[in-house]
């Protein structure tokens, strides 16, 4: 249970937000960019897994191709993003999400929240549109608004399928620390301890698709979502 929680931790949750004010990586509308360089060729989890990478942030990035997305990957990952938004808008409302068997798996209050299925996550149950490892919501002024979806690997240190070839590529964090009662509690240091907690070493790997208007055109697949658009969202009550 420990490695499904830490999955579910993205961006700057740990201090109740998740969005992040670095620069976002692969825009859904510059589909032809690479993948970016890394900063680094090991993680202090998952190190049986080859060809992963680690950014500066703590970020674990699955293998995917070095080079720009072909047609086909870019087609798949047009028609991946248009059937979750279909499947998920059974959850536009969180009563709906909860009711599907959704609970919250990031702190509550906070700006962003994670709502996972852990039965779903248990059952190995990768990219299935109409019913995703966990939803994210935003608790804006009017109530919570459906971001979209994330997806979770079908088990620890596994990234799921890529169908967007570089587009479409699945991350991890290796800098995370939990209570005992599996709340984040911050990252570790640079000598890879926890102020309190202990540092998570075994996580699943994510993906998130943006089905919310207003993330999905600019920001889609991103790990990262910039602070402006989704205060914008936070503010407006509206994707």
């Amino acid at each position: 249970m420990v490695a499904l929680a830490v999955a579910l931790v993205v961006g700057a949750v740990v201090t109740g937000h998740a969005v992040s004010t670095s620069k976002p990586v692969h825009h859904a509308s510059a589909p032809t960019a690479a993948p970016p360089k890394s900063v680094a060729t090991e993680a202090s989890v998952c190190p049986g897994l080859s060809g992963v990478t680690t950014m500066a942030d703590g970020m674990v990035m699955a293998a995917v191709p070095h080079r720009a997305p072909t047609a086909a990957e870019r087609a798949r990952a047009r028609e991946l993003v248009a059937r979750v938004t279909t499947g998920t808008r059974r959850y536009a409302t969180l009563t709906a999400a909860r009711a599907a068997g959704y609970v919250p798996a990031t702190n509550p209050d906070g700006y962003v929240v994670h709502y996972a299925d852990w039965a779903t996550v248990r059952a190995g149950d990768v990219l299935d549109p109409d019913h995703p490892s966990s939803l994210v919501y935003a608790n804006t002024r009017t109530g919570p608004v459906l971001l979209g979806a994330m997806f979770m690997g079908p088990g620890p240190c596994r990234p799921g399928p890529a169908p967007g070839g570089p587009l479409t590529q699945w991350h991890a964090h290796d800098n995370l620390c939990l209570s005992a009662a599996l709340q984040v509690t911050g990252s570790t240091d640079t000598r890879g301890n926890c102020a309190t907690g202990h540092h998570n070493v075994s996580t699943y790997f994510m993906l998130h698709v943006w089905t919310t208007p207003s993330l999905a055109g600019s920001y889609q697949f991103e790990t990262h979502l910039p602070r402006d658009p989704v205060a914008a969202i936070i503010r407006s009550g509206q994707g």
